[in-house]
């Protein structure tokens, strides 16, 4: 088996250090690709960047230098950059990943993708991964993205999988040969149409980042997390090692936004609900889309409303 990984570069400021551990995103970016070459599968990294900070660095990974106007890059469409050198390759390997540099995909996430994508593939539903922060203070990781608990869930084969679709973000994407040639020939792919998720459309680098997932784009089902011993599957764990989340909407703590101003309020393990679990079905999960978007396309009337209150 072999994987495909892309990573985009964005480092304007080489010297500025950042998040709790004070350190540069070359830093994250070394440490992830030190992380990735461990991968049990063979493992090309290639990196996407627009100076040339890396031509004289010690990565084990290919480096692409493009060129791109400054206020493209201010935008974030080196994002953009890596689909072209993606799509050469869509005969070459078995699996293709588009990753942030500091998310910090290992083994452990590898082997938990490689084992329910196989269950989850046939019925078109797509394996979803939770994105976390360290509070060092407390010893524990928060959610950035699942704000809210899920309690709704599916039974596939005699395994709960609960449904995620509050914010199926993850800041990277994996999909398999089959499921790659589907999003290169599908108009998503080119970024000709905006992607959504009933809530809010997606940014410039957003848009890279969450792949053929969005809601709106209606290739997966759902996406689902699958329940061991009432809690997420440890795989499903992926670590932003930047950790610049944590306190960066303080003044909104306790207040119960379940918007991005919720990040960090929902521990890990406490992502599924204990109570008021509800059951779906395939037709109660395509109700559930419909309603939603309804609700995203009449949300102009909920404004007009608003106004005139």
């Amino acid at each position: 088996m072999s994987i495909s990984i892309h990573i985009p570069f964005y480092n304007p400021n080489p010297e500025k250090k950042e998040g709790y551990r004070n350190l540069t995103r070359f830093d994250y970016l070394t440490e992830n690709v030190l992380g990735l070459k461990k991968l049990s599968i063979r493992t090309n990294i290639f990196i996407h960047t627009h100076n040339n900070f890396l031509d004289n660095k010690d990565l084990d990974a290919n480096v692409i230098r493009h060129k791109i106007s400054d206020e493209k890059l201010n935008k974030g469409y080196l994002t953009w950059l890596t689909r072209p050198e993606m799509e050469k390759q869509k005969n070459d390997y078995d699996y293709f990943m588009y990753l942030e540099h500091d998310i910090k995909f290992n083994e452990e996430n590898l082997q938990y993708y490689l084992k329910y994508q196989r269950i989850l593939l046939e019925r078109k539903y797509n394996l979803g991964f939770l994105i976390y922060e360290k509070n060092n203070e407390e010893n524990n990781n928060y959610s950035i993205h699942v704000s809210d608990k899920l309690n709704n869930f599916l039974n596939i084969e005699n395994k709960n999988f609960f449904i995620n679709d509050t914010e199926n973000y993850c800041c990277f994407w994996i999909y398999n040969k089959d499921q790659f040639i589907d999003f290169i020939n599908s108009k998503w792919w080119k970024f000709e149409e905006k992607v959504h998720n009933y809530r809010h459309h997606y940014g410039t680098t957003e848009r890279s980042s969450i792949g053929f997932n969005a809601l709106n784009i209606n290739y997966f089902k759902a996406t689902l997390l699958p329940e061991v011993n009432n809690k997420p599957d440890p795989g499903s764990f992926v670590e932003h090692m930047t950790n610049n989340y944590q306190n960066k909407f303080d003044e909104f703590k306790g207040m119960g936004f379940k918007d991005i101003r919720g990040v960090c309020t929902l521990k890990l393990e406490e992502v599924f609900a204990k109570n008021d679990l509800k059951k779906q079905s395939n037709m109660t999960l395509f109700l559930r889309r419909i309603s939603k978007i309804i609700s995203w396309n009449s949300r102009f009337i909920t404004r007009l409303f608003k106004k005139k209150i």
